[in-house]
């Protein structure tokens, strides 16, 4: 029987293509020093290109080559060239020009590409390639785009080898002996692990720095080559996809449809990708860049959607898909969003309602082979074989190399109808594939595969399949127990795979709000690979929702430590000290993350939302613009924006022209930011909500409380409107109102912190004080780190005049949170009621300390004095408090009474007069002008002053004490 002769075609490190070579050929260019072990090889027809390195046939002659440069004989060369035969492209059986891509119309109503800002060219971006070859791209990508995009791989190029520079190949020659030897060493190991899943994750490939315009003919013919390569659904269709949308996206950089097309294209990559701070950039960036051509665009949306998706918040990116599917403009992507919302609904359990946006996706994209492996796996995991098996054979029969549906309909013959000989050939022609797929999917069909050796009795092959499926994914408990079964251990090392599977694992926990699960699932990826900076945020994100405040901002010191330019991980620190009032750290954190990257938008945004929960509005806003001059699509930016610029309104007192004119401006400007943020994304929660009470400030509250309760009708799944509605209601003083609601609020989350806290205060308003204090402690049991429950409860006992008990809980707050606000300038309200007056000043010397900022400290040290009859003093801290909080007549008052009694007449008129400016019907004001008139004797304007303050306040409960002046006044 005569041997079967191996061709090879070998591509070099400029993206030429040679071939085909026999292995003797390739051998003696070796040696003869025309490859340097650097190029890339692919067996003809299929195989799946890889280093020279890495091929056993080569590896010897690799090594002599490297003893020391050889010389190149030109005529050897020659020769070698003349053997070759030139191929044509590989064609693909059954492409035709029919493939559309969905959204209802068809490709001549919606094939128009933007080209430029002024000019809309129609490109037929739906036509399948009529001589594009199948996707099989090198399974190692170099990380230069130039030289990843502009390969021709689709046409084998037989260059003349004499051509290439000999001083090139002198040069790779001579790389040391033991660096090149470890390269070839690293290669050997790589071939001998287990696996096609082996290789190491990779990175995105992010757009580089615009390119010459790129002809309409190559746009047209690079998009549908990526279109076909994406219609394959497979790690290296889409990784071939990617190049060649970069290579657009350089060239074409206007054109929003290939951007968001490229998002998609990130998105199918993520499972396989490092997932560090390089790729959250890349993803993040290409993001941030569309969204700025057009903000409003669905292109752009679909951007966001996966941003969101591969962040983790899969409740904003479902409500970001919902929006753009209610727009009533058409749109060419939108199948694409049915297949990401059937699998968001699919990780809610949801089955029956993903199903059909499975079948729409499909319907729209026949070609698109994803939905289709989508739903078959849906179908396998509720045991619908036969629907499962008629999806993997439709995907397959469209793609022969699906090793994902290959491995699925393998599992399906074996669990679903016992199809012994179809399922072990099916698993091991899928084995042998080189073809990357997601670790669960390769440890379940390694476990079936198992599975039917064991039924064959061959316990050997049985147990070495499955130590390999259980090193992949060593939390199933199935695996381990066929593993002992078989005689195997149970102790696994730690791996890329593995770490993989635990974040994979940790989302859908995450999906399902089963935080608890889910940062073991992300702690031990952390474990597994100790520089995933990914896996320890998603840690502290699990950890912060459930409420163990400490270890979430450990475990993002951690981040930080793993990735020093996770910039996500420092921004999310921040927010977290801050949510603590620990603002000098905050302060820290923002400050190394700006050091790292400038003018980072998220950096800038997490300064204003510091300054915003500092109380300090106009820093806020200041930040605020400047993230935004970043990048103008930052729906969080808007959101943080309107609401300071609506704080910054409200303590704008309008006392001349100058502040009349900033109060309006900054009313303005919240409605306008509140609403740009609704037009962003008009089913962002937060965005809803702070144009509701937007509305409700301008318009009325009742309009903004109409509005909510359409948003609550619309969006019945998302609580947060129903607590907004109730926290409008108890902003107007509706107790009532707001009560039902938060006693609802809590009955369908027992665990929702925000709506006890709501219900006791209710009910503390409604004078139901037990019912207030057992709500409030309900709180403090679901977030026993934060005080701010602990601290309602000492208001609580502050206000029903048991002193000692609110001591305490403010005390048990300040060991809980040593930052935590006013709760110094609590103790001392307690003790000034309980006569305690060194207690009190103590109290409020530790709050001035802790936030001197804040005018209550200085108005509790007033009442101090003034209670101890130090007068003077008492006057010079009102006038510090006046200072920080100016707006407000009664801290006038207060500071004329210790004025006059200071004996300061003078300055204590003037106190009254710019008290009677700001509130001229505050009846204490005509008191104290009565008690000033009578020290001078105008008895007169005294009684008119007391006459004034009885009318203006006919209840006063000194009303007698009053009239009784009066009485003696002779009036």
């Amino acid at each position: 029987m005569s041997r079967i002769q191996v061709t090879w075609v070998v591509r070099t490190r400029s993206g030429q293509v040679k071939g085909p070579y026999s292995t003797e050929a390739i051998l003696r260019m070796i040696g003869e020093g025309v490859f340097s072990g650097q190029e890339m090889i692919s067996k003809l027809p299929d195989g799946q290109w890889s280093q020279i390195s890495k091929e056993p046939a080569f590896y010897d002659k690799l090594l002599e080559a490297l003893e020391g440069v050889v010389d190149v004989d030109p005529k050897k060369v020659q020769k070698m060239e003349a053997e070759t035969v030139i191929m044509k492209p590989p064609t693909s059986a059954g492409q035709t020009n029919s493939s559309t891509l969905p959204g209802g119309p068809t490709k001549e109503s919606l094939a128009g590409i933007k080209v430029d800002q002024n000019q809309t060219r129609k490109v037929d971006i739906y036509s399948t390639p009529t001589q594009v070859p199948p996707a099989s791209i090198p399974g190692s990508v170099s990380s230069n785009p130039s030289s990843n995009t502009n390969a021709k791989t689709a046409v084998i190029d037989l260059s003349n080898l004499r051509n290439m520079e000999k001083a090139q190949i002198v040069k790779t020659l001579k790389v040391p002996l033991v660096g090149l030897a470890v390269v070839i060493l690293l290669g050997i190991w790589l071939l001998w692990d287990t696996g096609p899943s082996r290789g190491d994750k990779i990175h995105l490939l992010a757009p580089g720095p615009n390119k010459s315009q790129m002809a309409d003919g190559d746009v047209k013919k690079k998009l549908n080559e990526a279109l076909y390569a994406m219609e394959q659904d497979t790690f290296e269709s889409y990784l071939d996809a990617q190049n060649r949308l970069v290579s657009i996206v350089e060239g074409s950089p206007q054109n929003l449809e290939v951007r968001g097309l490229l998002c998609v294209v990130y998105r199918e990559l993520w499972p396989f990708a490092k997932q560090d701070a390089q790729d959250i950039k890349t993803i993040n960036g290409v993001t941030q860049s569309t969204r700025a051509i057009n903000v409003v665009s669905p292109f752009g949306r679909v951007c966001e959607t996966v941003k969101l998706l591969t962040s983790g918040k899969f409740l904003e990116a479902r409500s970001n898909i919902e929006a753009t599917l209610d727009s009533s403009e058409p749109f060419s992507l939108i199948p694409i969003l049915y297949a990401y919302k059937a699998e968001l609904l699919e990780g809610d359990k949801d089955y029956n309602n993903a199903v059909p946006y499975f079948e729409k996706a499909a319907q729209l994209w026949d070609k698109w082979l994803h939905p289709q492996s989508m739903l078959g796996k849906l179908y396998l995991s509720q045991e619908k074989y036969n629907e499962a098996a008629q999806m993997f054979r439709a995907v397959l029969a469209r793609n022969p190399k699906h090793r994902e549906a290959r491995i699925l309909l393998g599992i399906t013959d074996y669990r679903g109808f016992k199809k012994i000989d179809s399922a072990f050939g099916n698993l091991n022609t899928a084995m042998e594939s080189k073809s990357m797929v997601t670790p669960s999917i390769e440890a379940t069909g390694l476990q079936v595969l198992a599975e039917i050796y064991v039924d064959r009795n061959e316990k050997k092959k049985a147990l070495e399949l499955a130590q390999r499926a259980y090193a992949i994914n060593p939390n199933n408990g199935e695996l381990r127990q066929l593993v002992l079964r078989l005689g195997g251990s149970d102790k696994v090392s730690g791996g890329k795979a593995q770490t993989s599977e635990l974040m994979f694992t940790g989302d859908q926990y995450m999906r399902q709000g089963d935080y608890l699960a889910a940062q073991a699932e992300f702690k031990a990826a952390f474990e597994a690979d100790p520089k995933n900076g990914t896996a320890a945020v998603k840690a502290a994100k699990a950890l912060w929702l459930l409420n163990q405040s400490f270890d979430a901002i450990d475990w993002l010191n951690k981040a930080i430590k793993a990735e020093p330019k996770l910039i996500t991980a420092y921004v999310t620190q921040a927010d977290y000290l801050s949510q603590r009032f620990d603002f000098i750290k905050a302060t820290q954190v923002l400050t190394n993350a700006i050091r790292i990257s400038p003018n980072n938008y998220e950096v800038l945004r997490g300064l204003a939302l510091l300054e915003y929960r500092k109380n300090n509005m106009a820093g806020a806003v200041n930040y605020g613009m400047r993230a935004l001059k970043a990048y103008d699509g930052d729906i969080d930016t808007y959101i943080l924006l309107a609401k300071a610029n609506g704080a910054l309104a409200l303590s704008i007192m309008p006392l001349n022209k100058k502040e009349i004119e900033r109060k309006e401006a900054a009313a303005k400007d919240a409605i306008r930011f509140a609403t740009k943020a609704v037009e962003i994304d008009g089913v962002n929660p937060e965005a809803q909500i702070t144009y509701a009470k937007m509305l409700a400030t301008t318009n009325g509250v009742d309009a903004g409380i109409t509005y909510l309760n359409e948003l609550i009708k619309r969006f019945s799944y998302t609580i947060d409107y129903r607590i907004a509605l109730a926290e409008v209601y108890k902003s107007e003083d509706r107790y009532s109102q707001a009560k039902d609601i938060y006693e609802k609020v809590v009955e369908a989350d027992v665990k929702n912190k925000k709506g006890w806290l709501g219900l006791g205060e209710s009910y503390k308003a409604l004078g139901l004080n037990d019912k207030s204090l057992k709500a409030f402690l309900q709180a403090a049991i679901l977030d026993p780190t934060d005080g701010e429950a602990l601290f309602q409860a000492g208001k609580l006992y502050l206000e029903t005049s048991r002193y000692d008990e609110a001591i305490n809980q403010f005390k048990r707050v300040q060991r809980l949170n040593a930052n935590y606000p006013r709760t110094w300038f609590f103790i001392g309200k307690a003790s000034f009621a309980s006569g305690d007056l060194n207690g009190a000043a103590e109290a409020a010397k530790q709050e001035k300390k802790l936030n001197p900022n804040v005018a209550d400290s200085y108005i509790l040290a007033a009442e101090v004095f003034a209670a101890r009859k130090q007068f003077t003093e008492c006057a010079g801290e009102y006038s510090q408090a006046m200072k920080i909080r100016p707006q407000g007549a009664d801290i006038y008052v207060k500071a004329a009474q210790c004025y006059r009694q200071s004996a300061s007449l003078e300055v204590a008129e003037d106190m009254l007069s710019l008290a009677a400016a700001r509130e001229s019907g505050y009846a204490e004001i005509y008191r104290e002008q009565g008690a000033i008139y009578e020290i001078r004797g105008d008895i007169r304007s005294a009684a008119q002053a007391y006459n004034k303050y009885l009318g203006l306040s006919p209840n006063a409960p000194d009303r007698a004490e009053i009239e009784s002046k009066l009485n003696r006044l002779g009036n």
